[in-house]
């Protein structure tokens, strides 16, 4: 007869082996707790035609800081070097087996819930997928806890625009027509509050939606054009937020023409150039000296698309590409792109200047379906765009975002139409994409994102008055640097000092980076002796 040895009063009970696996297992990399991953989890473990394929996973490539730069390229013959990669199991092959026969047999539609595979399975031999698809690689979106109250003369929620202040605020340009300063430190209903005046009230006054808006080196916003949900004739003047006084400002004179749907682009002499957004009009030069505008000569090129695509280079050369290029839907198709061209300055004189616009050859890359790269170092008539490089889940996008990223990766979200839409890393340094944490709700026409003081990105519009903030996956690497000194104002081409005692293991400049000042890139030079010696570059930058 087997007799129970019976447990001392007061005895601590030993922790079954489930409990001490659940106790090692924080909510970030626990997907009961954690909803994107638990998405991530299942869609992996659904996906899986064998038990080889949940043994192995696609090679990847992590930041210093912990967080996934990119997937790698698939083993394939093409690619010795990836099939020479040692792959490391992520799961022994006997769970990999359970795994599939209990889908089988049990769940022929695949697991609808992560308790139904560990209910003959241990949760420890899953750890390490946990960690391959946790937040530290695939970072993670959270909703902001305030709605966008609605203000204005519109019908509409959400924002259109938004805006990074030097203040820490973000301005938007809201769907019904009016601004509004939105605090993202702040998670109180006083989060949002009104300017001290808005331009559509004050004298010659016009809703600023569907204009641009660029940073003047003042700190303040300058926003042009616009009017409204279709062409509006007052459209015609500058109007200057100022984030300090948080009030509008006329400029002092007004465009040669209303624009709608334009795009306003610094210049590298305190000038602004403002193209109209339409197939025909005029460019017109902002002085911020003088506070007025002036028109444009040799402005021949008609825009197929709103807001032209226009990038500044270095030697004052604007480069110009289609923001519409091929189509969207399924199956999309290319379209030639014959509008592609460079404008070089000819003159600037006061009261006006001209330029020449020259052509480059067609290209007929979809980019709804890729992304394509023009090499702008040499640029001529012959100048091509690259062949396509394919998004990491094969969907097609418009209407969506890209955010520049402090570790100079980029960001891509929005612009498919589904709930729970794949979100995109393109890493430059490697020329590669990977997959990031599903966007929540839909971003598409009329949505922005930007990035904010805290290294996150805020998400909004699209009829909604929900923000949505994304946190990268170098959020959530163990440790950060910390800065124990920085100037309080940084000059354009200035050489300045920024401590910190973790100066040695920072490989990168911009990860210490935490100082926004109206103009500097992130730092070009590095001595990692305890100070960071850095020299500021830029028109137009604000960082970490």
């Amino acid at each position: 007869m087997k007799t129970k040895k019976k447990q001392a009063r007061g005895a601590k009970r030993p922790a079954s082996p489930q409990k001490e696996a659940n106790a090692h297992l924080k909510d970030e990399r626990d997907p009961r707790k954690n909803p994107a991953l638990h998405r991530r989890v299942l869609k992996f473990l659904n996906q899986a035609v064998s038990p080889e394929d949940l043994v192995f996973i696609r090679p990847m490539m992590v930041h210093t800081e912990g967080g996934l730069v990119h997937q790698g390229n698939p083993l394939h013959e093409d690619n010795p070097g990836a099939m020479m990669r040692e792959r490391t199991p992520i799961m022994a092959l006997d769970v990999a087996k359970k795994v599939i026969e209990e889908r089988e047999n049990n769940f022929p539609l695949g697991f609808q819930h992560i308790n139904q595979v560990f209910r003959d399975i241990d949760i420890s031999r899953f750890h390490h997928l946990f960690d391959l698809l946790s937040d530290s690689m695939f970072g993670r979106w959270d909703p902001f806890p305030q709605p966008i109250p609605r203000r204005g003369p519109g019908t509409t929620d959400g924002v259109v625009h938004a805006a990074l202040c030097n203040t820490g605020k973000v301005l938007f340009i809201t769907a019904d027509e009016t601004t509004l300063l939105w605090d993202p430190n702040n998670l109180a209903p006083s989060t949002f509050e009104d300017p001290v005046n808005q331009p559509h009230l004050l004298p010659g006054g016009h809703s600023v939606l569907c204009g641009h808006h660029v940073f003047l080196n003042d700190g303040k916003l300058l926003c042009v054009g616009g009017g409204g949900y279709g062409p509006n004739p007052a459209a015609i003047w500058g109007w200057k937020f100022d984030p300090a006084a948080k009030s509008w400002s006329r400029t002092g004179n007004s465009m040669s023409e209303a624009k709608w749907y334009p795009t306003a682009s610094v210049l590298n002499d305190d000038k602004v150039l403002v193209t109209d957004g339409t197939t025909a009009g005029n460019m017109d030069i902002y002085d911020v000296a003088s506070d007025t505008f002036s028109a444009m000569t040799g402005d021949t090129k008609p825009f197929p698309n709103r807001y032209p695509g226009l990038h500044l280079l270095p030697g004052s050369v604007l480069v110009y590409s289609r923001t519409g290029w091929g189509t969207a839907g399924p199956g999309g198709f290319a379209t030639a792109d014959s509008a592609t061209s460079f404008f070089t300055f000819t003159s600037m004189a006061p009261g006006g200047g001209s330029g020449v616009w020259t052509d480059i050859a067609p290209a007929t890359v979809n980019r709804a379906k890729a992304m394509s790269l023009l090499d702008v170092s040499v640029l001529s008539p012959l100048s091509t765009w690259s062949a396509p490089i394919p998004f990491p889940d094969g969907e097609h996008r418009s209407l969506g975002s890209a955010v520049l990223l402090p570790d100079g990766n980029v960001f891509v979200c929005g612009g498919i139409q589904s709930v729970n839409s794949p979100c995109a890393m393109y890493n430059p340094v490697t020329d590669t994409w990977a997959g990031m944490a599903a966007l929540p709700a839909i971003r598409d026409y009329h949505s922005t994102a930007i990035l904010l003081p805290s290294g996150q990105v805020m998400m909004a519009g699209w009829q909604s008055t929900q923000i949505e903030i994304y946190s990268p996956p170098y959020l959530f690497a163990a440790s950060r640097p910390v800065i124990t000194t920085f100037p309080a104002l940084v000059h354009h081409g200035q050489t300045f000092v920024i401590e910190s005692p973790d100066a040695p293991s920072i490989s990168n400049e911009s990860h210490a980076a935490h100082v926004t000042c109206p103009a500097w890139r992130p730092p070009t030079r590095l001595r990692a002796q305890g100070v960071l010696h850095v020299v500021c570059r830029a028109e137009r930058w604000r960082s970490l």
